[in-house]
Formats: C-alpha cells, sequence, structure tokens
C-alpha cells in the first residue's frame, strides 16, 4: 500500500467514525408520529355539539389506507390492526424521499352541516 493510499484510507476511517456518531445522535431524536385515518374541517360550533354518540364523517373511506406522519411528512402507509387487543398499523408502503418532499400539504375539505351527527 502507497503512502497516498495509506493517508486515504486513514481519512475514511475517521470520516466513518464521525459519521458513525452523528447518525448515533440523531437516532436518538424523538419525533411526533401521527396515524391519519382521515381529515374533516369544523366549525367550533359542530365540535361544541359533539357528544357521547355524536359521528364525525371522515374524508376517506373505510378501505382506504391510513397514512403514517412523521413530524408532519407522509413516510408511510397501512392498514389497521389489532394485535393482543392493542390497535396498530401494518406498514404496506413506504414513501419514497421524492415524494416526501414534493408531496403537497394535505387538501382541507369543506365543512359540511352533516359533518357531526347526534345519535340517540
Amino acid at each position: 500500500m502507497t503512502e497516498s493510499e495509506s493517508v486515504k484510507s486513514n481519512l475514511n476511517s475517521k470520516a466513518d467514525t464521525l459519521l458513525g456518531c452523528a447518525m448515533d445522535i440523531l437516532l436518538d431524536i424523538e419525533l411526533p408520529v401521527t396515524l391519519r385515518f382521515g381529515r374533516r374541517q369544523m366549525s367550533l360550533n359542530d365540535i361544541l355539539s359533539l357528544d357521547t354518540g355524536s359521528l364525525v364523517e371522515f374524508d376517506r373511506a373505510t378501505d382506504d389506507p391510513i397514512e403514517v406522519l412523521v413530524n408532519d411528512r407522509v413516510v408511510a402507509r397501512g392498514e389497521a390492526v389489532t394485535v393482543h387487543g392493542h390497535y396498530g398499523v401494518r406498514i404496506l408502503e413506504v414513501v419514497g424521499s421524492k415524494e416526501r418532499l414534493n408531496s403537497p400539504s394535505y387538501p382541507v375539505v369543506p365543512a359540511q352541516a352533516s359533518a357531526a351527527t347526534a345519535e340517540g
């Protein structure tokens, strides 16, 4: 091994070590994770009229995938599951980085008079 190859190898080794330390720091950062089943825009009056048994319709069908958001960005889609009595999400698709960065903000659905209906 020549001296320049040795220096290059040593520099690469130090860079890998620094990158590993930086990654260790980043891997400990906590980020908010949100599961989005759907969305609804409602007036304050409609929200205040919600009661036990009230229904709120979302803008999605029951078979549409659930979105997994990290720091308000969609990173995956999946389906709702139950595991030993707990809710979970089975990941069916991981969103590519290009789609994550270029995705437009989630569309706002206009409030409708039937957004909340009290039953009972």
